[in-house]
Parts: structure tokens; sequence; C-alpha cells
């Protein structure tokens, strides 16, 4: 079975999401591909475009239709919903029209967070965390607290900073008036991270996305995190919150193990075939 991925070349969560999968995918019989635009899709018996609003996967969904191949949409989180200071909301009229034809039209229709089965039809496919990449290693550790994620004004993340503790943050969120007692970081890139998560021992995550990726990699990695999980989701967790286990690492290998996903994945794609 040949598997055509495409994503938005900008898209990196989603082409390392790709490369967890492809670690797997030879135990299932499947070859697949990572392109960032359609190509020639004749050559694929399925092609699985990762987030509705990009030119690469609009592009691919019309290839598919047109070579009468099925398609599977795997949304992310922002291509169903969009995520404000007042927390999770509506799409734009526009974005939404969009998303919502590929997902009508689509063959089968992945949500790789639990919260979007609030927003869309679909089938809830955790995301693989790499964990033999992400894994704890023997180096000293800082006192300082690690903020890591998407954060938003507004959105609660200056509540949870205490004053007589120090942070270093990476914030892709928006410009947000952190106290003296917080350092920004530079950019780090995804390689890096696992040598980053292991100079702390704990972690405040995007409190708007309880189970981003990167708080995943962070507990693989053997981090205390924090997001305020929202426990209506704990159902998908054998109600346990992330915010509190004992061993994170151990959460990350029973839940989002790439191994387990890969092979629902797999069923998913011969099912329809």
């Amino acid at each position: 079975m040949r598997v055509l991925h495409v994503c938005s070349p900008d898209a990196v969560p989603m082409q390392n999401i790709f490369a967890t999968y492809n670690k797997y995918f030879g135990k299932h019989e499947i070859t697949a591909e990572l392109k960032f635009e359609a190509g020639d899709v004749k050559d694929f018996d399925i092609i699985h475009g990762h987030y509705a609003l990009t030119k690469p996967v609009i592009g691919a969904y019309k290839a598919a239709k047109k070579h009468r191949k099925p398609f599977v949409l795997h949304c992310h989180g922002s291509d169903v919903r969009q995520i404000t200071h007042q927390g999770p909301n509506k799409l734009p009229l526009k974005h939404s029209l969009v998303s919502n034809r590929l997902r009508k039209k689509a063959d089968a229709v992945i949500l790789s967070t639990p919260d979007l089965l609030k927003w869309s039809k679909g089938l809830y496919l955790a995301n693989p965390v790499d964990i033999e990449m992400f894994k704890p290693m023997d180096v000293k550790k800082s006192d300082r607290i690690l903020l890591l994620g998407r954060f938003t004004a507004g959105g609660g993340i200056l509540c949870h900073i205490d004053k007589k503790k120090k942070y270093d943050c990476l914030n892709w969120g928006d410009d947000i008036p952190f106290p003296p007692n917080v350092k920004m970081l530079p950019f780090v890139p995804h390689d890096d991270l696992p040598k980053l998560f292991n100079r702390y021992r704990k972690m405040i995550g995007a409190l708007v996305d309880p189970v981003s990726l990167a708080r995943l990699e962070a507990m693989a990695c053997g981090l205390e995190t924090y997001t305020d999980f929202p426990m209506e989701y704990s159902s998908y967790y054998g109600f346990e919150n992330p915010d509190e286990v004992d061993d994170p690492r151990g959460f990350v290998k029973r839940y989002h193990h790439p191994e387990k996903i890969v092979e629902v994945l797999s069923d998913i794609y011969r099912s329809i075939l």
C-alpha cells in the first residue's frame, strides 16, 4: 500500500508527526511519502492530507477526486476551530466553508486532539510521540520552570506565574507582558527540543491546547507538565489527568505510543480501500 502524505512546507508539527509514523509503517507493509504538493497521485493508493486550510492539501484533495483515489483529511486544530483569548471559537466564515467542504467530501476524517470532536465529525487519533527521540537524559536539571507553547493574551498564563520562582519561556503566540522573572528564550529547532526539555523538571504548556505535541514530548522526557487539563477529556486517557500523573513518560507510552497509533491508522487505510 502506497500512501501520499501532503501538508504545507511550513507545517513543522505535521512533518514531525509524519516522520514518527514512517518509522512504523513498514511493519504494516505501508510505504509512505511526504510531499508539499499533490504531485502525480496516480502512483499512490491513498492520499492523506494534513490540515484542511492549505493550498497543497486542497490541491491534493482535487487531484485525488480526479483520479478516484481515497482521500483522508487529518485535522490538527485551527483548521476546525480557532483559538482566541476567550478560548476555542468558530472559524471565520471563509475558512469554515473550505474546511467543512473538505471534511464532508473526505473518505475519512481524523482529528488529532479529543477537543476537536466538539467541532467536527471524525475519528480521534492521538498524535504519536517519538519516544526514542524524546527520552530522559542524565543531565543537570535547572530549578527554573519552562514555559512553552502558544500563549494568548488574556489566556490566563500570567495567573500561573509565581513571583518567587524563575521561568524560561518559548512562546510562539501573542506578545505577552511577562514579569521580570520570566526570561524569553531564542528559537529552538525541533531536533534540539529533547536537550532543552531535559534541562528542566517542570513545564507549563499552552493552557488553551491541553494535549499539544510539545507538552507530550516534554512528558516523554520525564517532565512534570501543567496545562489546566479539562477533565471532560480524561475518558480518552483512562480517566487519568496528565497534569497530575506520577510517571509522565509512562503516560505518553500508554496513550501516544506510535506503534499503537500506526496500527489504528493502518486499519483506517484498509477500511477505505
